[in-house]
């Protein structure tokens, strides 16, 4: 296929379905599998990755944005979506006119949707059991439940939560929060109110934490094969970002200035071979960059900042470099590489940060055994 322009993010949907099925063996056959995709699929792309996901044993997905919900709808996903909390409550028609199950945290939300239901509408409710964002404090959770299915139509189809995991934390930090949140789950079925699924551990309990499983998980960058560096995975997690690519659209001789030099955006202080690229800040290059690239096996220094759609990258070590050479940004070049942890640590990000920050107008190209198997461009096409 001939891109309109030569930027482009891989990704392995075997690695894809090789993390999920890793999730199943650690969490066993008897737990459902609730594989998240929000944020475009931690930008990945949420329909192409929901769809490995669910084919290869997810049960179901979860996104934090009803509108990716909606989007999921339209391209043919079927199976059951939980939509975490970030809609205002008059998106309710929308959500039950799709299939969409809400993670509820207060009664107006609740109100919205036993308004707006027809029939039965199963509902989560989310529950803050330290995170301290979003959710119906712990403390007020069973009296909040209790009232929300005092209303018409609601029906209580899960728990869920999403608790607090930072770096190191006292091991007691997580006990203290998984029996906030069962002691909630305790005290409603003691009242008779049953509670089908249990959701607490998304990636960091799931790999730390195998105690907090309850009968659920919502995994989430560890699908796309991201850790962090306390955490280890008893089985292997392979990375879904494969590359990140672009090429050289153009060639320069520069030769020192001699006038205003001082002025110019970078010295050139000897003859310089500069190439340009065609991908900068607007593309998310400006936190995506090592402060160097590969071209034809060697890692060559970027010129000043990315400029807004173009960067400039030198040269001069590699005279054999032509136009439409392959440029790699993130990923591997015969035996070199820039790696996502690299990227990650020189902007103070996260790794689960880095392919979000890819901009919609890259390309994404997806492989399996090896080989391109969908590209989707700017356009949708």
């Amino acid at each position: 296929m001939r891109l309109p322009r030569p930027t482009t993010l891989e990704i392995d949907l075997d690695a894809a379905a090789s993390n999920v099925r890793a999730v199943r063996q650690m969490v066993g056959a008897q737990r459902k599998i609730f594989a998240v995709v929000k944020a475009d699929g931690y930008g990945h792309g949420a329909a192409e990755l929901g769809a490995v996901f669910v084919a290869n044993g997810a049960d179901a997905l979860g996104v934090a944005d009803l509108g990716e919900g909606i989007r999921l709808r339209r391209r043919g996903i079927t199976a059951p979506v939980l939509v975490y909390p970030n809609s205002l409550p008059e998106a309710a028609p929308e959500a039950i006119a799709h299939g969409l199950t809400p993670a509820l945290i207060d009664l107006d939300g609740a109100r919205a949707y036993s308004e707006a239901a027809m029939g039965p509408c199963d509902v989560f409710v989310k529950i803050d059991v330290g995170l301290e964002r979003l959710g119906v404090p712990a403390e007020q959770a069973v009296k909040t439940v209790a009232a929300m299915l005092e209303l018409p139509h609601l029906r209580l189809a899960g728990i869920c939560a999403h608790p607090h995991a930072p770096s190191g934390a006292d091991p007691a930090y997580p006990e203290w929060q998984t029996r906030r949140f069962t002691a909630v789950v305790d005290e409603l079925e003691a009242r008779g109110v049953k509670v089908p699924t249990r959701l607490l551990a998304s990636s960091p309990f799931v790999l730390k934490f195998p105690q907090t499983y309850l009968n659920a998980v919502d995994p989430g960058r560890m699908l796309y094969g991201i850790t962090m560096a306390d955490e280890t995975s008893r089985l292997p997690l392979r990375p879904t970002l494969r590359a990140l690519t672009t090429r050289v659209i153009a060639l320069k001789e520069l030769t020192p200035r001699e006038r205003f030099a001082e002025l110019a955006p970078f010295p050139v202080t000897a003859p310089m071979r500069l190439g340009v690229i065609p991908m900068g800040s607007a593309d998310g290059l400006l936190w995506l960059n090592a402060g160097r690239v590969l071209v034809r096996g060697r890692a060559v220094p970027i010129l000043t900042g990315p400029n807004l759609e173009h960067t400039r990258i030198d040269l001069t070590q590699l005279p054999d470099a032509r136009v439409g050479d392959e440029v790699v940004i993130i990923g591997r070049q015969g035996d070199a590489e820039i790696t996502i942890a690299e990227v990650a640590r020189r902007h103070g990000l996260g790794p689960h940060h880095v392919a979000t920050t890819v901009g919609p107008r890259v390309t994404r190209v997806y492989f399996a055994g090896g080989v391109a198997v969908k590209t989707v461009t700017p356009a949708g096409d």
